[in-house]
């Protein structure tokens, strides 16, 4: 049987609330112990938050000593690890000093909004329980980090139109997505290209994809499905998306163009 919406980060939560509680800790006692804020404890202790496993560790270490409190992390979050080929991803990308990527039905995950990610995560498969969305958010969120780094990668986007008028959450959520992508294309290394909903010959049809730059030149092409996603290895497909990544980049609009259209459907969800 499938665990409820929320039970798993609540089962854990009391579990380490009545350990807390038994070793005489205080939440700040907790957080000189172990570097976990105290408004982290707090949020793990009333359900808000997943632990990740590292957390869970160190809060056995201080708590118990014994191993209980990994055993019961492992029984109620193990099953939601994400998969390798996607653990992989971040791997890419921080070593990446180059990213494009080309999405027609969705905003790329790397400049998605916490709301707008748990929208979409939602939105592919309804039957996930809450604590599985969140730790695919997280997830999501984490890898956003690169952009922040003083050696952060050149990131170019280019999305179809339909991909900012697909709605996914409430209005305000697509509003701050878009406001997003306006705070991206501001940035002197990133840009978003938007293709016109009315462009004939298409030619991003058949899906999304990412080439990752690396720091020797060597380019990365990947690939995501429902099922999976990874690197594709051979030489033809990574220089057919090249190629193709020029001819969307062609179709697109011009940046300040695409800045102009990407404010006035901002202007539509408000």
């Amino acid at each position: 049987m499938s665990m409820t919406q929320g039970t798993a980060s609540e089962r854990f939560g009391a579990e380490l609330r009545r350990l807390r509680v038994h070793a005489g800790f205080s939440q700040q006692k907790i957080q000189e112990e172990t570097l976990i804020s105290q408004s982290k404890v707090s949020d793990l202790e009333l359900g808000k938050a997943r632990p990740k496993r590292d957390e869970a560790e160190a809060l056995d270490a201080l708590l118990t000593k014994d191993g209980s409190l990994i055993v019961i992390w492992d029984n109620l979050f193990r099953s939601y690890e994400p998969p390798e080929w996607y653990r992989k991803l971040p791997l890419l990308e921080q070593r990446a000093i180059e990213i494009q990527e080309y999405q027609p039905l969705l905003v790329p995950g790397l400049v998605q909004t916490e709301d707008y990610a748990r929208a979409s995560i939602t939105a592919s498969n309804r039957r996930l329980p809450l604590d599985v969305v969140e730790g695919k958010v997280r997830e999501r969120l984490d890898r956003q980090s690169i952009l922040s780094r003083p050696d952060a990668p050149y990131l170019s986007i280019v999305l179809d139109e339909s991909a900012l008028r697909r709605r996914l959450g409430d209005p305000a959520t697509m509003e701050g997505q878009i406001e997003r992508l306006r705070e991206v294309a501001s940035n002197s290394r990133s840009e978003v290209l938007v293709v016109p909903a009315d462009t004939r010959q298409h030619p991003g049809l058949d899906g999304g994809f990412k080439l990752l730059r690396t720091p020797e030149g060597k380019v990365l092409l990947y690939q995501e499905t429902r099922a999976g996603g990874g690197v594709v290895p051979e030489a033809e497909p990574i220089e057919d998306h090249v190629s193709l990544m020029a001819e969307l980049r062609g179709a697109a609009l011009p940046a300040e163009q695409s800045s102009d259209l990407l404010a006035k459907i901002q202007g539509e969800w408000k």
